[in-house]
């Protein structure tokens, strides 16, 4: 959903050990489309489509030494009412009916228990992971909530956005090396180091504008495609914009677990 903390959490995976990608999105689209009815909820369609893609390149790009059973497609879900939690077996069903995509594992993490990660890490870890996790999903957020606030009284055009896309890549690179210890200072301090320097991007001769707050389901508002990039419209038309959090949702399934 959040390209920023999709490449974060992606570091976490690989700081306790796991060879974790973040798939290209949207590209797919089309298969997506070839192999959903039109009336499953659109992240449905974008994320198979996503791994359909994905595969389809990496069947073209190892050939004959190309392994399913050497994937394994992260895809959480969620308990009630809402259709998120049944995209994974709709996945399972489509990948079953492809010749040579059955082997392919699908991840489940679910709500239903926070998200508890349950054989995806090993147990003694699972706590660490859960707290790096968490990390790396607030840290998404304060990184997209400084590219909003700077973006809209920025210097020079172009610069908030290439001073994002490297705070996202050093960001990454620091919970690869230091997710897996008890001490998180390092990647609190790396994050602090990059709000400072994001500063020296804002333009104080230009007047505030005015404050448009964005709600909605969570995947199509964060997803930038599959909203077309809304906030960037907003911004082209004056104004400056701010998006509901990831780390609301998670916050509120811990709460629920926990209760």
């Amino acid at each position: 959903m959040n390209r920023i903390g999709a490449h974060l959490l992606a570091g976490v995976f690989r700081g306790f050990g796991t060879n974790a990608k973040v798939i290209e999105t949207y590209e797919g689209l089309d298969l997506g489309k070839e192999f959903t009815s039109g009336k499953e909820c659109f992240p449905c369609i974008v994320t198979l489509g996503d791994i359909l893609l994905f595969m389809k390149k990496e069947r073209e790009r190892l050939g004959n030494r190309f392994n399913p059973e050497n994937y394994i497609y992260f895809m959480p879900e969620s308990d009630g009412p809402c259709r998120f939690g049944m995209y994974n077996k709709y996945h399972r069903i489509v990948l079953d009916s492809l010749p040579g995509l059955d082997k392919v594992k699908i991840a489940t993490l679910s709500s239903e228990d926070a998200y508890s990660l349950s054989g995806l890490i090993e147990k003694e870890k699972i706590q660490d992971f859960r707290k790096a996790a968490w990390l790396s999903i607030v840290t998404g957020d304060i990184l997209d909530r400084l590219l909003w606030r700077i973006r809209p009284y920025e210097r020079e055009e172009g610069m908030t956005d290439r001073f994002i896309d490297e705070a996202m890549e050093r960001m990454t690179e620091s919970f690869s090396k230091h997710s897996s210890g008890k001490d998180l200072s390092c990647i609190l301090n790396d994050l602090v180091e990059i709000v400072c320097e994001a500063k020296k991007i804002i333009d104080p001769h230009i007047p505030k504008k005015p404050l448009i707050g964005v709600v909605g389901e969570i995947y199509v508002r964060t997803h930038l495609k599959s909203n077309q990039d809304t906030i960037r419209t907003l911004e082209n038309y004056g104004a400056e914009a701010i998006n509901a959090s990831i780390a609301e949702w998670i916050n509120y399934t811990t709460y629920d677990q926990v209760r």
